[in-house]
């Protein structure tokens, strides 16, 4: 079955992201709604409850603030910028999500003193429920949306790995094939050797940068490998995800380097990102089931994709 991000995000970086961006907020609204229906038929606007309510109201506003600004600039605009979405059953569950925090923001807002300061507690009050009804319909549109297989309306997970593995392939056949010619010629006497490969220009400061991307991810591999010959799955799960995953991106710096790259050069990173991901959940399933083999495919199709990147394009 394919996932949505929505559901990636959830399972990816086991238990934290679902403490993260499920649990927490989800304990803090249903404890704002609670809380909501006994002042509501209490008309108790002080005591234990009243301030629990409060309590609750503004602190999963501000929560939220973190959460949508973080998933905005590490998740929704570079999967936009690669065009990664997967249907409309993604765009909807993740934005679901987004805007479900919004109602819950201006809550907090409220409570702080920011807005509806004309306001009565009665009126207060009606603005609140609102707010969590509002949270509660887009809460659940994302949920289920979420568990949805984006396949239903035609995505094939095979399809964008198919296409890199496929551009992955010719170039690494034509890397091989101009590295056997170069060998030919080295020992036929003929040391006009080119390098055929597509140089890239960065800036200065950003090509320092991507190198130190570069050994680091070696470093990485070589990590991964490591903590998997000691049977250590989980962190070689934590090491793929945290340092060549989708969560890397940020670290990276992937969406300022994008900006610089050819669409292959992209194509190859994000190929490499999602293949770590993938490489984490698989080598986690690994220590349940005992069976190696999807994270060890895993694993290779990153390394693959980082050959490929090295095979096509070099630094200027």
């Amino acid at each position: 079955m394919n996932m949505t991000h929505y559901m990636q995000l959830l399972a990816d970086n086991q238990p934290w992201n679902l403490l993260i961006f499920m649990a927490v907020p989800i304990v803090l609204a249903e404890t704002l709604a609670i809380t909501e229906l006994y002042i509501l038929f209490t008309r108790k606007f002080d005591g234990l409850m009243y301030r629990l309510n409060r309590f609750s109201g503004t602190t999963v506003g501000l929560y939220f603030i973190g959460i949508i600004g973080y998933l905005m600039t590490t998740a929704v605009l570079p999967i936009t910028k690669a065009g990664e979405w997967r249907t409309v059953i993604d765009v909807v569950a993740v934005s679901s999500y987004l805007i479900g925090g919004l109602p819950l923001i201006w809550i907090a807002l409220q409570e702080i003193g920011f807005v509806n300061k004309g306001l009565d507690q009665i009126e207060k009050l009606k603005i609140h429920a609102i707010c969590v009804a509002l949270f509660l319909v887009f809460g659940h549109i994302a949920m289920i949306s979420g568990m949805l297989d984006p396949s239903l309306l035609g995505y094939k997970a095979s399809d964008a790995h198919h296409m890199h593995a496929e551009q992955g392939a010719n170039s690494i056949q034509n890397a091989d094939m101009e590295h056997l010619h170069q060998m030919h010629t080295m020992h036929s006497g003929n040391t006009a050797n080119q390098d055929h490969r597509i140089e890239v220009d960065f800036p200065a400061p950003m090509k320092d940068h991507i190198l130190a991307n570069m050994r680091n991810h070696l470093q990485t591999i070589s990590q991964i490998h490591e903590a998997m010959g000691k049977g250590q799955y989980d962190q070689a799960a934590q090491l793929a995800e945290d340092r060549l995953g989708m969560n890397a991106l940020k670290l990276h710096g992937a969406y300022e380097n994008s900006k610089f790259m050819p669409q292959g050069m992209q194509e190859a990173g994000t190929a490499m990102h999602r293949n770590a991901s993938k490489f984490a959940i698989e080598v986690q399933n690994a220590a349940a089931t005992g069976d190696m083999k999807p994270a060890l495919i895993a694993l290779s199709d990153t390394t693959k994709a980082c050959v490929t990147c090295h095979a096509g394009f070099r630094l200027k």
